[in-house]
């Protein structure tokens, strides 16, 4: 499944640059469009869902799921979305390899999770990984050649909002299924994604523009598989084991966001093939610890 996830996720950001590009580099849909887009849609295809659980949800756990639907999913699919459109999609796909960190964090110092010294060893090792492709020869510049930190701010930012997000799920919502979770939370941002559509030139473009039909497309399989189909798998997998385990699939996610990148164009090197590697060892130390308990970090 964590395989799987990672797939599904590394995919996302290439689809993202196919929504806000043409094939001349001239943008189409904008980033603020794709990300209500990709809300909406992937809160219409799980609606069915919310409507069998709806009525199930405590008043205690709707500000929980709110959270969740605006830290987990509104706020970073506009922030990811920016990004792409400034910086590689690759590169985008291995900043997201901070989930982990940010979730660590939080969950020690927040929620007062144990996190063992094993643990903590596989994280660090696993961002080192992500930190080895990041700084290999794609260079995190913008199409003028300035470095863009603000492009990556807007990752960074994205990834403690994940932090957040998936700790107060394995905290507070503990006995909502995963599937109630992701359809409810989603419904709840629906709203603001609607509102959002129906002030910008989504339609006109889908309309009018050549590539408003095969971006269009791509949002489509970004909200519905990306989005609503991975949340699913994702709560699942927070469910089953903790949000720290979970949250190393994005330590996977950079390989996938790589080969994507590779296969759109993109150079990549040794150095690549080396973070790789390295990630894939951070994730095993991380997922291979078992329940006892060395230390608070």
């Amino acid at each position: 499944m964590l395989l799987l996830l990672a797939f599904v996720w590394g995919s996302s950001f290439i689809l993202m640059k196919i929504a806000i590009f043409d094939t001349s580099g001239e943008m189409v849909y904008t980033p603020l469009e794709v990300a209500a887009l990709r809300i909406a849609i992937a809160g219409i295809v799980l609606l069915p869902i919310t409507i069998k659980y709806l009525k199930s949800i405590k008043r205690s756990q709707i500000l929980p799921l709110l959270a969740i639907g605006t830290l987990g999913n509104l706020f970073p699919a506009y922030l990811f979305t920016s990004a792409v459109s400034s910086i590689p999609s690759a590169i985008v796909g291995m900043l997201n390899a901070l989930t982990p960190l940010f979730t660590m964090i939080v969950a020690a110092f927040v929620f007062k999770t144990a996190v063992t010294k094993i643990q903590f060893s596989g994280l660090t090792i696993g961002l080192v990984g992500a930190l080895l492709l990041a700084t290999g020869d794609f260079g995190v510049t913008s199409v003028s050649g300035d470095i863009e930190w603000w492009a990556c701010g807007r990752v960074a930012l994205a990834t403690l909002f994940y932090g957040i997000s998936v700790n107060i799920l394995k905290n507070k919502l503990d006995g909502v299924p995963s599937t109630a979770i992701a359809s409810i939370a989603l419904f709840m941002v629906l709203p603001a994604a609607v509102i959002v559509l129906l002030y910008s030139n989504a339609y006109s473009t889908l309309t009018e523009n050549p590539h408003g039909g095969s971006g269009m497309i791509a949002i489509t399989v970004l909200a519905a598989i990306g989005t609503a189909g991975a949340l699913i798998l994702f709560n699942t997998l927070i469910k089953w084991t903790n949000a720290l385990t979970a949250s190393s699939v994005t330590y996977i996610i950079p390989l996938f966001a790589a080969m994507w990148g590779w296969m759109d164009g993109e150079n990549l090197t040794i150095v690549h093939l080396v973070g790789g590697v390295v990630i894939l060892l951070g994730v095993a130390l991380v997922n291979g610890v078992k329940k006892k308990k060395v230390g608070n970090f």
